[in-house]
């Protein structure tokens, strides 16, 4: 048996015990069990006087209290833990073979000396900096060339060009978008295959995920939805019931929806986000309009119509290259979400040069950040009357 005398003399905190000011330090789990810790305090005198030992202390067993309410408001406390969930829109990786833009993206490549995280490298930090970074990957990343369908826009990229997500710090990937099986079900398990080899996590259709992060399991579905349709709303809820049960804490959707260049939301994409709130989720990202939509605040959570471009190899010279990343901090309190959730816009441009598309994505400033915040907000507006 150990035998362990300590005499406190840090001032970590003051008890007033009869023989006047005590310092006093409690130690946790620094013996094993069975040995004794004598513990000797010092009695602290005026300024040059040597510390005599004072009276033993009068030990007493204080029951713990439950947290009062306004504790949730205090940040250090153990028991809250907030998510930031950073959201981008279209990321397309190489592109249509038929088209400029596919060799665009790969002149970009050739010329950076292959590095495959020249296309993230002006965003990188702020996903590296969020708990949960996703974007959709609209297209495939496979070997496959001749594609089964003929369709106006076949993207692909090689599979190796899943890094430029790692290498972006993107964690995980919505795959539900009308690009995902242009090269049939062998190019879609392909994609899957090469995100799972570089560390990205993907889901969408039929695929749910549940991520954990900083303790709290988060639930992410997406599905491609073109009405508001019996079948859509029990896909919708489906996900959300199988999530729950699975035990999800915070639950994001990311529906691909909409239409191509418009910069309203249709009536059906409402219908359906606002559906997907009441079911459940605690947030609804879009894509698929290539453009900016508004942001619609619904029951105190949100739904982001569409986050337009991002990385976009299916266009060599957009005519409009506004669009940004959406933020939303999540605040758990004892493993419960909170109505405590912080939400931050970064207005971004696709690409880093005005004249061309460089597909490097990258954050506005001065002038041209206020007008896409302010682009946003008008967007907004009739959304939240």
């Amino acid at each position: 048996m150990k035998f362990l005398t300590v005499t406190i003399i840090t001032m970590c905190m003051t008890l007033a015990l009869g023989g006047g000011a005590v310092a006093a330090m409690v130690y946790f789990g620094v013996l094993g069990g069975g040995d004794e810790v004598l513990v000797v305090f010092a009695e602290k005198g005026s300024a040059g006087e040597i510390w005599t030992p004072a009276p033993p202390p009068i030990v007493e067993y204080i029951e713990e209290k439950e947290p009062q309410e306004e504790d949730a408001d205090d940040i250090s406390c153990p028991y809250t833990v907030t998510v930031l969930v950073s959201a981008a829109g279209d990321v397309t990786l190489g592109g249509d073979h038929r088209w400029r833009g596919y060799h665009e993206f790969m002149r970009e490549f050739r010329e950076s000396g292959y590095d495959h995280s020249i296309f993230f490298a002006n965003v990188a930090h702020i996903f590296y900096e969020s708990c949960l970074s996703i974007v959709n990957l609209e297209g495939a990343l496979t070997d496959i060339i001749a594609a089964p369908q003929d369709k106006e826009f076949l993207f692909r990229a090689p599979p190796h060009f899943a890094q430029v997500l790692s290498a972006g710090n993107i964690d995980a990937v919505t795959i539900a978008n009308n690009h995902s099986r242009d090269f049939g079900m062998q190019g879609y398990r392909d994609t899957q295959d090469a995100l799972r080899y570089v560390g990205v996590e993907y889901f969408g259709n039929e695929t749910l995920l549940i991520k954990e992060v900083n303790g709290i399991k988060v639930g992410l579905f997406g599905h491609s939805i073109w009405a508001d349709t019996a079948e859509n709303r029990r896909r919708v809820t489906a996900s959300i019931e199988r999530l729950r049960r699975d035990g999800a804490q915070l639950i994001i959707a990311f529906n691909h929806w909409g239409v191509e260049l418009e910069t309203f939301p249709q009536p059906y994409q409402i219908n359906i986000g606002r559906f997907t709130l009441r079911a459940g989720a605690d947030l609804v990202l879009g894509s698929h309009p290539h453009v900016i939509q508004g942001i619609e605040e619904y029951a105190g959570r949100f739904i982001v119509y569409s986050l337009a471009d991002f990385s976009f190899g299916g266009n060599a010279n957009p005519a409009d290259q506004d669009a940004f990343i959406f933020q939303q901090k999540f605040t758990f309190y004892r493993g419960e979400l909170t109505p405590y959730n912080e939400t931050n816009i970064i207005p971004v441009f696709m690409s880093s040069v005005r004249y061309r598309n460089d597909f490097q994505p990258t954050p506005a400033e001065g002038a041209d950040a206020v007008r896409i915040l302010e682009r946003i907000a008008r967007y907004n507006e009739p959304l939240n009357q």
